[in-house]
């Protein structure tokens, strides 16, 4: 899809997402992101409970179910025009037996991953939701520009107003 075609849907349609994997598909697929930003969440009570996100050169897929190849418990979209390596679980497996070092390159970026969300676990019961912002935007400044507020605000667990205030005193 055009980056031009994408924002027109937007416009006449806010809340439209081009979607990867939707909760209660089966989850088969792990995505390398090329180029563009991804996200995963779940929805809850028809909201959107935004809980990682996924630029160029980062991996991202359903990791509760891609072993098993179940029913996702989360989803994944895109938040601006992306392009994604798709493998499926049968590829990944031969990838990894072929290729041992792979396995190797899998655990390093999995452990990286897995201490980035205990990081982000620990942050979260340590501090303040407005000290979380502003740590986040000082320590990711330019993933900070290409998330769209709503999303951002569901990733925080605070309202958009209360972002809007979090921005105007990070300006100030």
């Amino acid at each position: 899809m055009t980056k031009q075609l994408y924002k027109h849907i937007q416009k006449l349609v806010p809340d439209f997402i081009i979607g990867l994997l939707r909760e209660m598909e089966i989850c088969d697929t792990i995505y390398f992101v090329n180029k563009g930003c991804l996200y995963l969440f779940y929805e809850d009570n028809s909201e959107k409970q935004v809980i990682h996100f996924a630029l160029e050169n980062w991996w991202i897929t359903d990791y509760k179910t891609f072993p098993d190849s179940k029913s996702a418990v989360y989803s994944i979209a895109a938040m601006e025009d992306s392009e994604v390596t798709c493998i499926n679980r049968e590829n990944y497996e031969t990838l990894l037996a072929t290729f041992p070092l792979l396995a190797l390159y899998f655990n390093k970026i999995h452990e990286r991953a897995y201490g980035a969300a205990l990081f982000k676990q620990k942050t979260f019961a340590t501090v303040s939701k407005k000290d979380f912002y502003f740590h986040f935007r000082n320590t990711y400044p330019e993933l900070i520009k290409r998330i769209p507020d709503p999303v951002f605000a569901s990733y925080m667990g605070v309202s958009l107003e209360i972002l809007k205030t979090y921005q105007d005193l990070y300006v100030s």
